[in-house]
């Protein structure tokens, strides 16, 4: 649906909105300031009214839609970022939020009730630096717009796997990539950051110049300040070979096996790559779904990356381009139109627990088998946990790199990233759904320890949770093993707490 269209269609949604908040008289003057620094760039609910509903339903998960701002800022400049933050500046009881693409489900991260948000809606897109060999790449939008563009010089960065998530927050959060095993994370590739600090100062701050601040914005969310662009290391490619496929439980097995050799082996063939989905629908419906990449126009024929694609589907993976694998895997997710949640949990590989994918999917049937099965069933739609294997590789590159946040190092052990989804439609069952959640991963701090004891593995291993697929609540910054050093680090670039107490996202 193109822009009018959507403009249109949210007209027949006006009525049908929740009832605006009551915003604070501070927030309302630091609106009307903002409408005045910035003419024809901040939308409220009575002054461009159609263009700042367009703008609320910009969000993936529908349970942000519903949030209503007091105003919405659209810049299309670092400048007017500085002008947006100096003025917050003035209002210190005012509450704001920055918004890149939207993918982020989690509450009060991208949007706020009755504050600021400022949305990277004009700040979109990217270019390739040929006497460089950099991207410049900004903020908003989606992958589909960095690496579309890219791609006709040739290039792409590490970046997201879907080509609906969005930008600035994946590469501030760190950033799992098809090409993570020869590039490391996403975010270790950016080298520049062109930022709006805390007071309002418009800093390019550089990996060589400032080593340590550029650690710490490797995954740290937007601690340190607003990124209006991001420098990186490309990555030199053409024709890929992907697509996804879904199995049905008669496969499970199989399937098991070898996501279990490929966690271990994997990363010897650095151009491979998938996501393991384990997807559970109501009447107790089981499928998988496997999104394959290789940096190869053709796979290989041996390896564990190839024991997947023999595994019998009617799927038939192809040679494409790049850009158009991630739009395939995206375009369906972004269909759901539900609202969701993420949760996130880091275990290690554990060699001689082959049954643990099992076990984890059969632990998150057990505990929505009431929801899912609660009439009508359209009140739950699916639940899903994805295995997404995480070598010592990631950590060696990383160090290689000059390191992010999370602490990654060539000595890791082999782990897996969990996310677990869901998607449901009624507000009234939203404390259900996230229970779920908490009793999943409060299941795994139960029996993890045990698995890791009965396989003779040491009890200390480093596994911090990972942002991008972490849920509110979660302590994402305090299971960094740096926490106290960042921590001192933030106060130093903010000390009067402005991203750190009035804007959302992931504290230290």
């Amino acid at each position: 649906m193109g822009k009018s269209a959507s403009l249109a269609f949210v007209t027949l949604l006006l009525g049908a909105q929740s009832v605006l908040g009551d915003p604070s008289e501070a927030t309302n003057k630091a609106c009307t300031d903002l409408k005045n620094a910035l003419p024809g760039k901040v939308l409220t609910p009575g002054f461009l009214q159609l263009e700042y509903e367009y703008e609320t339903q910009q969000y993936w998960a529908t349970n942000l839609r519903e949030v209503d701002p007091a105003c919405i800022v659209q810049p299309n400049s670092a400048q007017d970022v500085s002008d947006a933050v100096k003025i917050l500046n003035k209002y210190p009881t005012v509450q704001f939020a920055t918004r890149s693409g939207g993918h982020d489900p989690n509450k009060g991260h991208s949007t706020v009730q009755d504050g600021v948000v400022i949305a990277m809606t004009d700040l979109v897109g990217a270019r390739y630096d040929a006497e460089e060999d950099v991207a410049y790449v900004k903020p908003g939008g989606e992958w589909n717009d960095v690496i579309s563009e890219l791609e006709k010089s040739g290039v792409a960065i590490a970046g997201g796997r879907l080509g609906l998530v969005g930008v600035g927050g994946l590469l501030l959060g760190g950033g799992l990539s098809f090409l993570n095993a020869q590039e490391g994370l996403a975010s270790d590739n950016i080298i520049g950051w062109e930022t709006v600090m805390a007071n309002g100062s418009i800093v390019n701050v550089d990996a060589k110049k400032h080593p340590d601040l550029a650690q710490a914005m490797r995954g740290s969310g937007g601690q340190f300040g607003i990124v209006t662009q991001f420098k990186a290391k490309v990555h030199h490619l053409g024709n890929v070979w992907g697509g996804s496929c879904v199995y049905d439980e008669s496969k499970a097995d199989q399937l098991y096996a070898v996501l279990h050799d490929f966690t271990a082996q994997g990363a010897q063939d650095p151009k491979a790559a998938i996501i393991f989905s384990d997807l559970v629908f109501a009447a107790g419906v089981k499928l998988k779904l496997v999104f394959y990449f290789y940096d190869n126009p053709t796979p290989p024929t041996s390896g564990p990356f190839a024991d997947f694609i023999k595994v019998s589907s009617a799927c038939k993976p192809t040679t494409q381009k790049y850009s158009e694998l991630l739009k395939k895997n995206g375009d369906p997710v972004g269909l759901l139109n539900a609202r969701s949640f993420f949760r996130t949990y880091t275990i290690p590989h554990i060699p001689a627990r082959p049954q643990m994918y099992k076990e984890i999917r059969d632990k998150l049937a057990e505990l929505t088998t009431q929801f899912l099965s609660i009439p009508p069933l359209i009140r739950a739609i699916q639940f899903s946990v994805d295995f997404q294997p995480f070598p010592a590789l990631f950590g060696k590159i990383s160090a290689t790199k000059g390191g992010n946040a999370m602490g990654l190092t060539a000595s890791d052990p082999d782990r897996i990233i969990l996310i677990f989804q869901g998607a449901w439609n009624l507000s009234d069952d939203d404390d259900l759904a996230h229970g779920i959640a908490r009793q999943l991963t409060s299941w795994l701090d139960e029996v993890v320890p045990k698995w890791i004891a009965e396989a003779g593995m040491p009890e200390n291993m480093y596994m911090p949770l990972f942002l991008n697929d972490a849920m509110w609540d979660q302590p994402v910054m305090q299971s960094y093993k740096d926490y106290n050093k960042f921590k001192t680090l933030q106060k130093q670039v903010d000390p009067d707490g402005l991203w750190s107490t009035r804007a959302g996202g992931f504290k230290y």
